[in-house]
């Protein structure tokens, strides 16, 4: 049974442990003794195409080994939350499928126009998430896409650090800076805080028009101070 105290979060640093379930979801909320800036352990890479399809397995196989879904037959016995969990872990291991197999097709049938990028991240070198990029070349004035985006079901809050990335990469392809994505219904609000906003059926973000985001030493970051 899932108990719920604590999320691994960059806004809630005091896990020092492997990413287990047991480490992020403990029966004590003191799960460690001391504080530290858990961005200090994170790390993004960009990879090939290769190397992203064997770090989405490492994070499929980290879901199941570090028992953070629930076997189906004890669906019965769990609470709303806990059913909620059960959803929201399935879902991210079936994400995870099908990025691997889209990775794994080598893009059949996608314009040869499109490039992707993959971006990973690491915390100490345990992989907790994945995001691809793709961008149309020949499209100059369209923006970047976010294609897949898919953190660790441990994970809370650390992901805008990898659409960080993406805007920096955007502004590096001439598109400065500007990313759009397509989320799922619930995600929607999340993306509103991270500065995207409805445009033409899918959602952009323009980080130079927007009070969220920054612009210091050649690269774009979101505010601390917007707490998301």
């Amino acid at each position: 049974m899932i108990l719920k105290s604590k999320f691994f979060s960059i806004l809630d640093s005091r896990i020092e442990e492997p990413l287990t379930r047991l480490a992020c979801y403990g029966s004590s909320p003191e799960v460690a003794s001391g504080t530290f800036n858990v961005k200090d352990y994170i790390t993004i890479r960009e990879v090939g195409h290769q190397d992203a399809i064997y770090f989405v397995n490492k994070i499929r196989t980290n879901i199941i080994n570090g028992d953070w879904l629930i076997e189906p037959k004890q669906t019965e016995e769990l609470n709303k939350d806990q059913k909620n969990w059960y959803s929201r872990g399935k879902m991210t291991y079936r994400l995870l499928c099908d990025m691997n197999d889209i990775i794994y097709s080598n893009f059949d049938g996608i314009s040869n126009t499109i490039n992707h990028y993959f971006y990973v991240m690491f915390y100490q070198e345990t992989p907790i998430g994945i995001l691809m990029l793709t961008n149309d070349f020949l499209r100059i004035t369209e923006p970047a896409k976010i294609q897949d985006f898919i953190m660790h079901i441990g994970i809370r809050r650390c992901g805008i650090l990898l659409i960080e990335h993406a805007v920096n990469k955007s502004n590096e392809l001439g598109k400065n800076g500007n990313i759009k994505l397509t989320p799922a219904p619930n995600a929607r609000d999340v993306y509103r805080e991270y500065g995207f906003s409805f445009k033409e059926g899918h959602m952009l973000l323009e980080p130079d028009q927007n009070e969220k985001w920054g612009f210091r030493n050649e690269k774009y970051y979101f505010m601390a101070g917007c707490n998301y």
